[in-house]
């Protein structure tokens, strides 16, 4: 099968047009949200990385059924220079 001719030539009513311009930019304020509250929370995601990283090196993690693996300081991943991105 070919990708040559996948593009179908069609009339978009007016109609239909000023409802996809419309619901466009709905969901481009429903993401500006979303990324403005992520952002909101970098302060407290630092801090949850934190505190997952204590509890590795604390107590580990369950490597096999009850046996626990401790992660040693320089194990653990050093956090990077660029802003954080959340994906969703």
């Amino acid at each position: 099968m070919t990708f040559i001719y996948t593009k179908i030539d069609r009339e978009i009513p007016d109609e239909v047009r000023q409802w996809l311009e419309q619901e466009g930019k709905e969901q481009e304020e429903r993401y500006q949200k979303i990324v403005a509250e992520m952002k909101a929370l970098n302060p407290t995601r630092d801090q949850w990385y934190e505190e997952f990283f204590e509890r590795l090196k604390k107590y580990g993690f369950n490597a096999d059924g009850d046996q626990r693996v401790k992660i040693k300081e320089e194990e653990l991943p050093v956090k990077p220079d660029g802003e954080h991105v959340v994906v969703y």
